[in-house]
């Protein structure tokens, strides 16, 4: 039998500053296909056809609000998130999600005397890249079109198409 490898823990790069043991939490951006149904002649239902990549966004929440987090607001950043996940055999993967895009929300926690108030931002992702044990899984820059997923760059031939 085997046992799932577990995300043991992970550290935050923003604009390139390590915030090792300040943040809380994160989450990598969703990547969904936007798929439009067609449902034509002697079809016995719909099917989706794809028609691009759905908008990303990613969070991370922090233990505490740094002022310089909190003036990043409206621009553009880089979130570097590196978890380390570990399986049973003891080894261990090396995982590095580079996110580019525009911060769009600072929300900070409730003040209550005695109590964490963490601050969480959002990010408008239109670059992603994941890669795990050296590996890229994702490659996707939504500003160039550009969707690498796996090695196979999937709208290669639109962009030649397109003579870009």
């Amino acid at each position: 039998m085997s046992l799932p490898r577990k995300i043991r823990n992970y550290n935050a790069f923003l604009d390139g500053i390590s915030y090792f043991g300040r943040t809380t939490e994160a989450k990598l951006p969703v990547v969904k296909i936007n798929t439009e149904a067609h449902r034509g002649g002697g079809m016995d239902g719909p099917v989706g056809i794809d028609v691009g990549t759905e908008g990303m966004s990613a969070e991370l929440t922090f233990a505490d609000h740094p002022p310089e987090v909190l003036k990043q607001l409206g621009k553009q950043v880089r979130l570097v998130l590196r978890p380390a996940a570990k399986g049973e055999d003891g080894t261990v993967d090396t995982i590095i999600a580079t996110i580019g895009g525009l911060m769009t929300t600072n929300e900070p926690g409730d003040l209550k005397p005695g109590n964490d108030t963490p601050l969480k931002v959002m990010v408008d992702v239109r670059y992603y890249r994941l890669e795990m044990n050296g590996e890229v899984i994702y490659d996707i820059d939504l500003v160039a079109g550009k969707r690498v997923i796996g090695g196979e760059d999937q709208l290669a031939e639109m962009r030649s198409a397109m003579g870009i």
